[in-house]
């Protein structure tokens, strides 16, 4: 395979045309081995070269880390196949091609700075700098030997620590930064028993780095940031609170914060929790490569653009417009909602494999015969405007699968802990405007088991919908955190699968399924490790005339196969919907509930 794509390259090079945009191509660990100091040479270039549009000749890099990387690459194409391919192995890369822009270079030592990897690429960012390893003699390539030294580290940095490191860097380089990033540069605790325990015993994932360059991101690392009374996290709380910084509010931080481990998950992936003014969230999209280079491509703008593909849900908002689609009390309705789309490195890799699976199974049988509801980054909107085109076209060939937005609108953060109304609001306005362009109207929406109540008090209301305002938004699929903690009993009754506010609003009850792998399952998450035949009997077994929904990840292992044996078991009287006939059929079902009751 590799063979083949690289003579599909050699062809392309046969038809070079000088009037044609030319984009190099870097291998960096898909076919050749690559060490970590060349891939933050070759993509701090990346990301300073991606930089330049609009000149008479346009000119972009591209790299190939993983196996997917050509795929997306060979899809881009087909969208413009105006771009000829200029393929170079790192060395001609390096010497021949980013050297010829004269940026400067910045001095460090992966052995002696291991640990401020990241916050050296902050500096690269802002400095136009290339970061050259000197352990390896990348400083003594010929080419680069007069370039001027923009930062030493050695001097500079001399017996910093990541505290110190990110200190120095916020200080100093803050101001010209337009946003927030995290990167692991290689931390692991050993045990769920030792989350306060950490040892540098890898190298950090610097996929994102391109991209962290490209928009000066301010990129960095603190273990115990998010730990109180710590002087890592004084300094976290003392950052994401500074006004003079540009950052959007809530904080968009992207990478991943993978520091502590509790109850099986990242105790602060989420970013919310980590200090007490709750105005982070994450945009999870640790080690994805290429950005800079897609969102060269204009962002989607205006909901046009994606409707084309939307044969299935308009039939919906039809059908409800025309008053034909009735609820059945003799029917179950279900949703069946893929999650993970939240985390763009799952939309590169496997949620891209499965949904050309979807497409396949769905051409055995002519056509789907259920929906499916994905869940899709409203960030691709701007990070890659591309994929959007591609998952929607796809989808749309299945005649039945839609999308909404995952863990928890605009960014992975639990919004009911947002106590600043001006943050609250700012994260009610974005995810308002993602479900317009996405026309995605529903929402996965995680909280902490203890911060349900705070969600229905102050934060679903916000989407009501009034005599002067229209949401957008009409319906969320909650999940808890932890996922093995049972759902709060005085905010989600036992005896009902939603709740529906006033506005229009309906919020289901949390039920998630990850899948049949039994397998080191933490305490209490036996509920959400079942077989097939387990799970549709429990299904089978709710209350005829239930509206309900199923939200499905791949952590025990679940995927499309697996939901198929489930949904084959399923009884005649279980219906599979989209989620918008399941808000409709809910709403529905509330209303004939408060007619019972007069």
């Amino acid at each position: 395979m590799r063979d083949a794509w690289f003579i599909f390259c050699g062809i392309f090079l046969l038809f070079l045309r000088t009037e044609a945009k030319k984009l190099y191509v870097i291998d960096i660990g898909y076919s050749a081995e690559a060490s970590l100091g060349e891939k933050i040479a070759v993509m701090s270039c990346q990301g300073l070269m991606n930089r330049k549009q609009g000149a008479e000749e346009e000119i972009a890099v591209y790299t190939l880390k993983d196996h997917w990387d050509p795929l997306w690459l060979d899809d881009t194409l087909e969208q413009d196949p105006e771009w000829d391919l200029l393929p170079l192995s790192i060395n001609e890369f390096l010497t021949d091609v980013c050297e010829k822009e004269n940026f400067a270079k910045i001095l460090y030592s992966h052995s002696r700075h291991h640990e401020l990897i990241p916050q050296i690429i902050t500096i690269a960012g802002v400095l136009d700098a290339v970061p050259l390893n000197v352990d390896s003699g990348m400083d003594q390539i010929s080419s680069w030997i007069s370039h001027n030294v923009a930062f030493d580290v050695e001097l500079e940095f001399f017996g910093f620590k990541e505290l110190e490191a990110t200190a120095y860097i916020f200080d100093n380089f803050a101001h010209l930064t337009t946003g927030v990033s995290m990167m692991n540069p290689g931390w692991r605790q050993p045990d769920d028993l030792h989350p306060g325990e950490h040892e540098l015993v890898r190298d950090p994932s610097v996929g994102l780095l391109d991209l962290i360059i490209k928009e000066r991101l301010f990129n960095f690392f603190l273990y115990e940031g998010c730990i109180p009374a710590t002087e890592e996290h004084l300094l976290m709380a003392r950052m994401m609170t500074d006004i003079n910084t540009s950052w959007k509010k809530p904080i968009e931080v992207f990478g991943y914060n993978d520091a502590i481990m509790l109850f099986g998950g990242w105790t602060f992936e989420a970013e919310t929790n980590c200090i007490a003014e709750h105005n982070m969230g994450q945009v999870a999209s640790s080690d994805v490569n290429n950005y800079s280079f897609f969102n060269r491509k204009a962002s989607i703008t205006t909901p046009e653009e994606l409707e084309i593909y939307l044969g299935a849900l308009l039939k919906t908002r039809q059908d409800i417009a025309d008053g034909t689609l009735v609820y059945d009390p003799t029917k179950t309705y279900m949703t069946f909602i893929l999650g993970d789309g939240d985390n763009t490195a799952f939309m590169k890799a496997s949620r891209r494999e499965w949904m050309l699976e979807r497409v396949e199974h769905c051409k055995e049988t002519d056509k789907c015969l259920f929906p499916l509801s994905w869940t899709m980054s409203p960030h691709f909107i701007y990070l890659t405007p591309g994929w959007l085109h591609w998952y929607y076209a796809l989808a749309n060939e299945t005649g039945q699968d839609v999308f909404i937005l995952p863990p928890s609108g605009h960014l992975y953060a639990y919004p009911g802990m947002m106590d600043d109304e001006s943050t609250s609001n700012s994260f009610v306005e974005s995810t308002q405007q993602d479900c317009k362009l996405l026309s995605a109207t529903g929402s996965v929406h995680w909280e902490w088991f203890f911060g349900w109540e705070a969600a229905f008090e102050n934060y679903f209301p916000k989407y009501a919908t009034t005599e002067n305002s229209e949401s957008c938004m009409k319906s969320f699929f909650a999940t808890n955190v932890p996922y093995n903690f049972y759902p709060d009993p005085t905010e989600f009754p036992e005896d009902a699968h939603f709740r529906a506010l006033d506005g229009d609003v309906i919020v289901f009850k949390p039920r998630e399924w990850r899948g049949t792998n039994k397998d080191n399952i933490p305490i209490f998450g036996d509920l959400n490790y079942l077989t097939e035949e387990e799970m549709a009997a429990e299904i089978n077994g709710y209350k005829i005339g239930s509206v309900s929904h199923l939200y499905l990840t791949s952590d025990g292992g679940m995927n499309l196969e697996t939901l198929y044996t489930m949904i084959d078991m399923l009884e005649d009287h279980v219906k599979v919907v989209n989620h918008e006939e399941l808000t409709e059929m809910a709403r529905q079902k509330n209303a004939l509930s408060l007619l019972e009751k007069l």
